[in-house]
């Protein structure tokens, strides 16, 4: 049996080879379809690289990548729509069943092509389209928001097969059909962090100076999405309080805009762009190294990387959009878009010792439920469902 997966990443090619930043590495292919389908194909988007350095490989034995037309594109759309729709067609006749991760504007083609083609169709719900494009700081963002989101919940709702990485706030704005096979399944897929990692964490905490922070998140330095900006605010307000504040910043990208922010606000030297590390220890030993992690996005899914830093016992504070409210305690959600609520969040915990020590336990535990075994175990009856139902009838 053969799958084909859609979306519209963009994927990293070198010698005709494909790598990904870290949201599509091999090893997502072949836990989660390779064990039931003899091949993935994955189309999406792609571009060349120089230096594939520091990047993860995304293809591999029994995954072959192809390449789709850039849809965002304003001159020649319309000729890359009608490629992206030959391309789809050809490629969704060929396999047995069809991934659509939403929200893509190729997925969503994608979906309208199975379904005419009546073609088994699983549709993975990863984020708001809507919270992406009204956040996406141009009036023609906000214009296209409304117009996507319903777009989106129509072909939703077409949706007999879906999995969601959110418990409930996806469920509610992008509903599947009635009676539709639902699961709730995160992207992130992590080893249960020992109780030793606990302990370090709190005493680590019990013995920091009060003067001195070790702040960090995870995001694209290209994307104001991830509200790194409130984070340099941050730091310079806790700076004018006489706290040694550092901000570290894991990601890759255009980074000019946050340095310039830096410079005006005079923290230059308290922002360190890190770049990018391999999935695994080498992400998990830097998480250790903070005394608290971040999350001020805009818009979000689940972030694999919060759940990430509350696997390692940090304190978090995060913005209330998306799946965030469902993994924090509400005492320490934050506005979007807002320095100054992020600002008197991260006041309110750091300047409460024991509150910061509870907060390790808290996340670690919660943390838990997104372990390897569970998701796998969730994700394994999934699709032992889905070809029973389609496949084998």
């Amino acid at each position: 049996m053969q799958l084909l997966f859609v979306h519209s990443h963009k994927f990293l090619e070198f010698n005709q080879k494909y790598y990904t930043s870290g949201q599509f590495p091999y090893d997502l292919f072949k836990t989660r379809y390779l064990n039931n389908f003899e091949q993935v194909t994955v189309c999406s988007r792609t571009t060349n690289t120089k230096n594939p350095g520091g990047l993860n490989k995304s293809d591999g034995k029994n995954v072959v990548i192809k390449s789709l037309p850039n849809l965002s594109i304003i001159k020649g759309r319309l000729k890359a729509l009608k490629t992206t729709k030959e391309i789809l067609i050809k490629e969704i006749e060929k396999v047995d069943v069809v991934v659509a991760r939403m929200p893509s504007t190729h997925a969503y083609y994608a979906m309208k092509i199975a379904n005419k083609l009546k073609k088994p169709l699983v549709v993975e719900v990863v984020g708001d389209v809507f919270e992406s494009l009204w956040n996406h700081g141009s009036m023609f963002g906000k214009i296209l928001g409304p117009i996507s989101a319903i777009k989106y919940k129509r072909i939703i709702k077409t949706s007999k097969y879906t999995i969601y990485v959110t418990e409930k706030q996806l469920q509610k704005r992008y509903p599947s059909a009635r009676n539709a096979y639902i699961i709730n399944a995160s992207n992130v897929e992590l080893e249960p962090s020992s109780k030793f990692i606990l302990k370090r964490r709190q005493e680590r905490e019990k013995n920091r100076p009060t003067n001195k922070l070790k702040i960090g998140l995870i995001g694209s330095y290209s994307s104001k999405y991830k509200g790194i900006h409130s984070g340099i605010d941050l730091i310079a307000h806790l700076n004018k309080l006489n706290i040694d504040a550092e901000l570290h910043i894991l990601g890759n990208g255009d980074d000019e805009w946050l340095l310039k922010r830096a410079r005006k606000m005079d923290v230059i030297n308290d922002i360190y762009f890190d770049g990018l590390l391999p999935n695994g220890d080498p992400v998990l030993d830097w998480l250790d190294m903070l005394d608290l992690y971040i999350q001020p996005s805009l818009t979000e899914g689940l972030p694999r990387a919060l759940i990430e830093a509350m696997s390692r016992g940090l304190p978090a504070i995060g913005s209330n959009v998306g799946g965030i409210p469902e993994l924090i305690d509400s005492k320490f959600l934050h506005k979007p878009n807002s320095s100054e609520d992020l600002i008197n969040k991260v006041l309110s915990l750091i300047q409460d010792r024991e509150e910061m020590i509870t907060q390790t336990e808290k996340n670690f535990i919660k943390a838990k439920d997104y372990s390897t075994k569970v998701l796998r175990k969730k994700r394994n009856n999934f699709w032992e469902t889905v070809i029973e139902k389609e496949l084998k009838s």
